[in-house]
């Protein structure tokens, strides 16, 4: 059956998210950042603040029950009565459950046993909510605790989720009729100015009082 007005907005909100993860695979590479140490190894000034470009969006597609996730657009889709765009949700879909298999795979990190899926999870969740002036110091705590192994693990898994969500990306513009590429966003505009109420009036009641206010001089 063809997507219905309500399944259309739930389908658009995956692709909002889908959108921002092309944008930061496309995204030019830096150039060359300072380098500092951290726990024994060489690291790029900034990296963590250019990962978390296909951090965030990813973290929210792969969460069950939002809006934007890919289970709720993939089941969606899969039911179109255009086979072709069904069968692309499809195979979308087969990909997604194999890479949720592969997330319920155990290893070793820290010195005890914890799945793909978990690691994942503390990976990006350290990621989109690092903050450098957070004393408590989450993603180093992570790493103390996991390992800097960790990193390379939860990156190839991005990478990996990236590419199916760009698949089913593909089937959901066909069958919104929207082009793949969506546009930029529009920039956020400015917060307006502040209105001209008392406080303005005893700012300039202050800054310029009159001359036969003031005491005279002896």
């Amino acid at each position: 059956m063809p997507v219905s007005s309500s399944e259309a907005e739930v389908v658009r909100a995956f692709r909002r998210q889908a959108a921002d993860v092309r944008r930061a695979l496309k995204a030019t590479a830096p150039q060359a950042q300072p380098l500092k140490v951290v726990g024994g190894y060489i690291e790029a000034e900034g990296w963590l603040q250019q990962t978390r470009r296909i951090t965030v969006p990813i973290r929210r597609i792969l969460l069950p029950h939002d809006k934007a996730s890919f289970l709720r657009s993939c089941q969606i889709l899969e039911k179109h009565d255009d086979e072709a765009i069904a069968a692309g949700a499809r195979t979308a879909g087969d990909a997604y459950r194999g890479l949720l298999a592969e997330l319920e795979i155990q290893t070793t990190l820290g010195g005890r046993k914890i799945t793909r899926g978990e690691l994942l999870r503390a990976w990006l969740d350290a990621v989109v909510f690092y903050d450098s002036h957070d004393k408590r110091q989450p993603y180093e705590e992570m790493l103390e605790d996991l390992g800097k192994a960790v990193e390379g693990i939860a990156l190839h898994l991005t990478e990996q989720t990236s590419e199916i969500v760009l698949q089913l990306d593909e089937v959901a513009a066909r069958a919104l009729g929207e082009p793949v590429i969506l546009p930029d966003p529009e920039p956020t505009p400015p917060p307006p100015p502040e209105p001209r109420g008392w406080r303005h009036f005893l700012r300039g009641l202050f800054r310029h009082r009159p001359e036969a206010a003031r005491s005279p001089r002896s």
